[in-house]
């Protein structure tokens, strides 16, 4: 019996990208006579099993022509496997799904990641009079698309209410973190209270100005000047290649500052990793309309992680923090070294233990609750 074929598929993330393989993917595979897809970058460690197959099919240069080549590679792709349902991650492959859906029956389902038009027109990748037309033109790919979308996904709460084109039909399914089996806290973690060897700061994600990455540089480097033993580990992809030219250089006789990705993908469990040999997580981001109202995913997996937070002064990132003892906020442009310090050697953190409402768990029944009851039931 032919199972149900799901195809989960990102034009600007590998085949194995953590929500839509560790989470999405993962999750609906759970699910009873079907057969998951996953199409994206091509990756390390990928390995196929019984009811989860990788397709790697893209690899280009975000700005070239191999971005347009790809709609065809995604096309193509479309009519071998002929998916029943399809799980959209980016706005691009929108088109050719559609085009796909006026020749097969197929459901479609959208996973909002990210408010796109808040990213391109709010962040300053491009100049204003083109960020206004391409987020404008994103927009209206969205629209034109939202009557033949089963089911929205939402990466955020904050979508429910900046998307107007859904229609009350969502899910929120926020990205909390999917714990490995061997990451177990025990009791006796906690309250975590840092002594002076073990000042090891963490960068983790995407790395650019608008995430903050120079603030966690020049934190680092006066905390260092107080206490030699503060080091700080930067991992993570850095799109754009002047800023990681930059971040060479500035980095470049700092022994106590260790890169590990910049100019290419990391695989998201040497993240993880590297957030279980940390003790102090940076969210350094600058103030930006684009990320004001979104949870980061590292703050989930720093929470999970018991790493002890730094952030900016944004009251829907501290409530979470601060409910659990995690950390606390500063002013990033004017950094006061010697209080940070001071509270990050005195305070304990954790009181209560690990977090219990960052985990996958909760978003992994509402995701099969969607499936089971709007998706496969027709």
């Amino acid at each position: 019996m032919r199972k149900t074929r799901i195809l989960l598929a990102s034009l600007l993330k590998p085949a194995n990208d953590v929500r839509m393989f560790e989470k999405l993917g993962k999750s609906l595979a759970n699910l009873p006579g079907t057969e998951i897809h996953l199409a994206g970058f091509s990756a390390q460690n990928l390995s196929n099993s019984e009811k989860l197959h990788f397709h790697p099919i893209f690899k280009f240069r975000r700005l070239s022509l191999g971005r347009i080549m790809a709609q065809w590679k995604y096309y193509k792709l479309l009519l071998q496997l002929k998916p029943e349902v399809i799980v959209a991650t980016t706005y691009e492959l929108l088109p050719v799904t559609l085009l796909y859906r006026i020749f097969n029956r197929t459901v479609i389902l959208y996973d909002i990641q990210e408010n796109y038009y808040n990213n391109i027109y709010f962040q300053p990748t491009y100049p204003l009079a083109l960020r206004w037309i391409l987020a404008n033109g994103v927009r209206s790919i969205e629209r034109l698309a939202a009557p033949f979308i089963r089911h929205y996904l939402l990466a955020e709460k904050c979508y429910a209410h900046e998307l107007t084109f859904l229609a009350g039909n969502y899910t929120v399914l926020e990205n909390k973190y999917k714990s490995a089996p061997e990451n177990v806290f025990t009791a006796s973690n906690f309250p975590i209270k840092l002594k002076p060897q073990n000042l090891h700061l963490l960068y983790s994600g995407t790395i650019s100005e608008v995430y903050g990455i120079w603030e966690a540089i020049k934190l680092t480097d006066a905390l260092h000047n107080l206490e030699n033993r503060v080091q700080l580990t930067i991992i993570g992809y850095c799109p754009q290649e002047s800023t990681f030219e930059k971040l060479q250089a500035a980095i470049k006789d700092k022994t106590y500052i260790k890169l590990i990705g910049g100019n290419t993908l990391v695989p998201h469990a040497q993240i993880v990793a590297a957030m279980q040999e940390a003790t102090v997580g940076l969210l350094p981001y600058r103030p930006n309309e684009s990320t004001r109202n979104c949870l980061p995913t590292k703050l989930f997996e720093y929470l999970a992680n018991g790493l002890i937070m730094i952030l900016p002064e944004n009251p829907l990132w501290l409530k979470p923090v601060a409910e659990n003892q995690a950390g606390f906020s500063i002013d990033f442009t004017h950094p006061e070294p010697e209080k940070i310090l001071n509270r990050l050697l005195t305070e304990p953190f954790y009181a209560d233990g690990r977090p219990a409402n960052v985990f996958w768990k909760s978003e992994d029944e509402k995701l099969l609750s969607v499936f089971t009851q709007k998706v496969l039931k027709n």
